[in-house]
């Protein structure tokens, strides 16, 4: 199970840090080091003092760095407004296994076939998906001797040596965290994986309208239904479930006020289910380059995606569509002799990932639409008893959903069961199939208009 970190804090000048150090320190470390007094001479005399041995200078520093300078760094350094999303650390395994239990079927009451089917099996439909920690990075920066000294000789030196070692990793740390966050959100937009609601262009004279629809698709996924989530089960996410992430331009326009009414919340209350976040514009290609850089599950985004994307002013997730887990945060020093300074390491491994389950709509200002469905390949010869593998490509605008339905649309001769096709396109034709011929047909499940046919010949032979 993840569990949440606990929050402290810390008012952060070098008198009130010494002393912390020193209080949770070793009897050797206390030993040596006075008690700080809030004047510089006494910051000075610790200084010559931790200088002086090496052991006491990997003391302090390794307590400055593991203890103190999270607490203080944490109030000061860049957030990301998308770890409220987080599920917290992942203790043990590398993998979370999500399990969702679809609608059990009903039946028709009948005393009479009781009789036989009271004891038939009935297995439920129970789904499962997988979120594999898939994001190893750290960060380094390198501390001499002379800049521990010179952290000694004024008031500030020890919050700005904290800065210098801890500050630039932490805040690096989470500013690439917010960056595949979007980029996550990104590329499931692109790839039709969020439910796409047609709006007008935002201006100012058109907020009461557009307000109408986001309360409309609010209102909507608190009742159960399988259109807001791409495995298609049934579900719903109630008011206190849904968050708001809102476009930094559209938060600019829109009254607060007025869209907290439209989820029939307190200003204060809906303020906590609204995520400010930037254009898509703003998504820092060149940077997520370097993270990515060999990874082959990776691809960029171009300016003409980014473009498109910049448009959408909000999209409404359920709070448990990001499924993000903290694997390992670790820092880690080592001090060398020879160039007398000190290394240090940031480790930070996650799990990135979207629940197939949870419910989530886009606001575009665009028509949503299907403009072609093509299997691959449109016709093939299988043998009995052989397997194939069909893949449809469907072009969409403004983002509409790429998924299909798989189905046997005819076979020429044969039985139930000859043709089958499973719900990713695998073709099976049974080892004692009758059937001469078969079609197998992928529809849009956004537009059942639009579909292409395969047509597969069955050798007698």
């Amino acid at each position: 199970m993840p569990t949440r970190p606990t929050v402290k804090t810390l008012s952060g000048n070098s008198v009130e840090i010494l002393n912390a150090i020193r209080n949770n320190a070793t009897n050797n470390y206390r030993d040596y080091v006075p008690i700080a007094t809030p004047n510089a001479e006494s910051i000075r005399e610790i200084g010559a003092i931790i200088m002086d041995y090496p052991a006491l200078q990997n003391e302090f520093l390794s307590a400055l760095v593991n203890r103190i300078g999270r607490v203080l760094v944490t109030s000061r350094m860049y957030s990301n407004p998308l770890s409220v999303f987080k599920k917290g650390m992942l203790d043990y395994g590398e993998t979370v296994e999500e399990i969702f239990v679809n609608l059990a079927k009903p039946f028709q009451y009948d005393p009479e076939s009781s009789v036989t089917t009271q004891y038939q099996r009935e297995i439920p439909d129970v789904r499962s998906a997988f979120h594999v920690m898939n994001y190893q990075k750290f960060y380094k920066v390198t501390i001499s001797d002379d800049q521990l000294r010179q952290a000694f000789l004024s008031w500030d030196g020890i919050t700005d040596l904290i800065a210098r070692i801890v500050d630039s990793m932490y805040t690096a740390a989470n500013y690439d965290e917010q960056q595949v966050t979007l980029y996550m959100l990104a590329k499931s937009i692109l790839n039709g994986r969020i439910y796409p609601v047609e709006i007008s262009t935002v201006t100012s004279a058109n907020m009461k309208d557009i307000t109408s629809t986001l309360k409309g698709i609010s209102n909507d996924m608190e009742f159960m239904s399988t259109i807001y989530n791409p495995a298609g089960v049934y579900t719903h996410s109630g008011k206190d479930r849904q968050y708001l992430l809102i476009n930094a331009m559209f938060d600019a326009t829109m009254d607060v006020e007025v869209l907290a009414s439209a989820f029939n919340m307190s200003k204060a209350e809906f303020l906590g289910h609204r995520v400010m976040i930037p254009s898509f514009q703003n998504l820092d290609v060149a940077r997520l380059s370097v993270l990515f850089a060999g990874d082959p599950t990776y691809t960029e985004i171009d300016s003409d995606e980014l473009t498109a994307l910049a448009a959408i002013p909000a999209v409404l997730v359920d709070r448990d569509w990001f499924m993000i887990f903290d694997n390992l945060n670790k820092f880690t020093e080592k001090y060398n002799g020879e160039g007398l300074y000190w290394n240090y390491w940031y480790h930070q491994w996650k799990t990135f990932s979207i629940s197939p389950f949870a419910n989530a709509a886009m606001f575009i200002p665009g028509t949503p639409g299907v403009e072609s469905v093509t299997v691959n390949p449109g016709s093939a010869t299988l043998a009995k008893g052989g397997k194939l593998q069909l893949t449809a490509n469907v072009v969409t605008t403004n983002f509409a959903p790429q998924d299909v339905t798989w189905s046997v649309q005819s076979m020429t001769g044969g039985a139930d069961g000859d043709v089958e096709v499973t719900a990713t396109g695998l073709v099976t034709v049974a080892a004692g199939a009758t059937a001469t011929a078969a079609t197998v047909r992928a529809t849009s499940v956004y537009d059942s208009t639009k579909y292409d046919d395969c047509t597969i010949t069955i050798p007698s032979a």
